[in-house]
């Protein structure tokens, strides 16, 4: 089973545990709007909002590799709102090391 798939598996499942298990201890994530930063830290407190709060449709993994994994999906929020989301993952030891958002809010 591929990496992406695996993930898209925990998060189906809203199993925080399983999808906690494909982070890095190094992991960094930056929001392209802001520039903010989380850290590995900052994941299981907000981890099951994310999972239980966040539709994601229309998925797809358009690149992956044991270096980097590319998705595209629409993000539908509980506020009702949808975003499409283009997300790049790096990889380090196969696990997840440092991802990068870009989204654009959608009607």
């Amino acid at each position: 089973m591929s990496f992406y798939e695996r993930y898209q598996r925990a998060w189906d499942e809203k199993d925080i545990t399983a999808m906690l298990e494909l982070y890095h201890p190094e992991y960094t994530r930056v929001f392209h709007a802001t520039g903010n930063e989380q850290g590995f830290e900052d994941l299981e407190p907000i981890m099951s909002r994310w999972l239980i709060g966040t539709k994601r449709n229309k998925r797809r993994c358009l690149y992956e590799n044991d270096e980097i994994v590319v998705e595209h999906f629409i993000a539908k929020f509980q506020d009702g709102t949808s975003e499409a989301v283009l997300t790049v993952h790096l990889l380090k030891d196969g696990l997840l090391w440092r991802t990068e958002t870009g989204a654009t809010p959608v009607d």
